[in-house]
């Protein structure tokens, strides 16, 4: 090699052809990743992940002058292993169904066997030949520039596009003839799982729970007295709610949440859909935006969409063998529940109008928390035998509901609607070893439901109102529907 080589790849570098596509490649998966869950994940996700996977780039092409000089093949080298890098996960996942029963180590090892045998050979090859990849390095850079462009289309058209006026498949609708207020108020719908009634603590328990009450009062909610629902378990109830109130118990409750009358009614006036989901088969159709925990998948992560990253990638053998490990349960679901309080600030400055639904999987055990919000005693978190460890994270889910509903009040443009109420009472448990005391299903159907209702006056509404009936009174208060009130269950 004479000398004058290197200066002409030094300008050709310069005039960036032939070694630049290992830095865009590294943005791609991310991209690609986030356009496919645009609905879910939020801009600056994307843009942290990406500036992570360009960090690791970045290092690993200061670790390529180990090898070589020469900028195509440390360029080459460097995209191979991006490759290996980025897709390893899919690979694994493909032949996992061989691997079962090996320990993760030795699984991971055996699989890694086939795709970082080919990188290495393809590598020493490329490090070795005595041809220049000048030209094949030009080719990638257009065809990774092309997939990056395509991304980034994608992910513009998304932004800048209307969400509304779109259905769940993101087919345009036609104008609909609509009744709306003249200020469109936001509306958040708040469902606390196996959250009692305050006069049921008192009566099963003799837990003074009535502070919770007096302190939305003060915030002017509307509380009910007497409240009951139709349904023990969560899904009817769930499904009960969001139709108002017209779901059959002999009905599917499932595709009934996922296209439910409430979300179509407001999608229809415009209205962003926003929603803290617990579980995949109640996700909403609809959703513009989702906020999702995954309660089952033990991992490192609590967000799904960098969980996803590490899984697709080479590092997929850290969160697997975490997951495989003793898992720190009582972490997990603290900071699953922590998550819904800590994303709801933002969410709350969002523009509007928007539908903003929270299953919130609490204060339903596991018993995580104490009354202040510290950690509970791991040694009894389905412990149902001693009241207080529900009634401590009733206690505080109770504290953390009313200041988030001060908040929302306190940071909303303009006054929102806010609605509070459980799916069911407390059901108890009747597990062995953690069985509490006898619960009639009667207690099990008194459910707490408040309703912040800006401009209405509190007076003429039923007193026992039922969450049945509460979107009906929304709307026939701010939409002008005639919604006759159900008679209560």
């Amino acid at each position: 090699m004479t000398e004058a080589e290197p200066r002409r790849e030094a300008g050709a570098a310069a005039a960036g052809r032939g070694f630049l596509y290992p830095f865009f490649f590294s943005l791609y998966p991310i991209l690609f990743l986030y356009l496919r869950n645009i609905r879910e994940v939020t801009i600056y996700q994307a843009l942290w992940a990406s500036a992570a996977s360009l960090g690791i780039t970045i290092a690993g092409w200061f670790l390529t002058r180990i090898f070589s000089e020469r900028l195509e093949k440390r360029a080459l080298v460097l995209f191979l292993f991006l490759l290996l890098f980025h897709f390893y996960g899919l690979y694994y996942a493909l032949v996992a169904g061989w691997l079962l029963g090996l320990p993760p180590i030795a699984a991971h090892a055996l699989a890694f066997t086939l795709p970082g045998g080919i990188w290495l050979l393809l590598s020493v090859l490329a490090i070795r030949s005595r041809r220049s990849f000048s030209a094949l390095g030009r080719v990638l850079n257009l065809v990774v520039l092309a997939l990056l462009a395509w991304s980034l289309a994608g992910i513009i058209m998304s932004h800048i596009g209307p969400p509304a006026g779109r259905n769940g498949n993101g087919q345009r609708r036609g104008p609909a003839p609509v009744a709306m207020p003249a200020r469109a108020p936001d509306i958040y719908c708040f469902i606390l799982d196996e959250f009692m009634a305050p006069e049921e603590a008192q009566h099963i328990f003799g837990h003074d729970g009535g502070w919770f009450s007096d302190s939305l009062r003060r915030q002017g909610f509307f509380v009910a007295a007497g409240s009951t629902a139709r349904f023990t378990l969560t899904e009817p109830a769930i499904a009960d709610i969001l139709n108002l109130g017209e779901f059959s118990a002999t009905a599917d409750p499932f595709p009934l949440v996922r296209r439910n009358a409430v979300a179509a009614f407001l999608k229809e006036r415009n209205y962003r859909i926003v929603e803290f989901a617990c579980l995949p088969p109640l996700f909403m159709a609809a959703a513009d935006q989702r906020f999702y925990y995954n309660l089952a998948h033990a991992s490192i992560f609590f967000d799904d969409f960098y969980r996803v990253l590490f899984e697709r990638s080479l590092l997929r053998i850290l969160p697997e063998l975490w997951s495989r490990k003793k898992t720190d349960l009582s972490r997990f679901y603290r900071q699953r529940v922590l998550q819904v309080f800590e994303e709801l600030p933002g969410v709350v400055r969002e523009a509007g109008p928007k539908f903003v639904f929270v299953h919130l999987f609490s204060p339903h055990e596991p018993f995580v928390f104490d009354a202040r919000g510290g950690p509970g005693d791991p040694g009894h978190i389905w412990d149902h035998s001693d009241p207080r460890f529900y009634l401590q994270q009733y206690d505080f889910i109770s504290r953390r509901v009313a200041e988030t509903a001060a908040m929302i009040i306190r940071d909303s443009p303009e006054p929102p609607i806010l609605l509070i109420q459980s799916d069911h009472g407390y059901r108890g448990s009747k597990r062995p070893g953690n069985e509490s005391r006898p619960v009639a299903r009667a207690d099990m159907l008194k459910v707490f439901n408040a309703a912040y209702l800006p401009g209405i006056s509190l007076q003429g509404i039923d007193p026992s109102l039922s969450p049945r009936n509460n979107f009906r009174l929304v709307f026939d208060s701010y939409f002008g529907t005639r919604y006759p009130l159900l008679r209560h269950p």
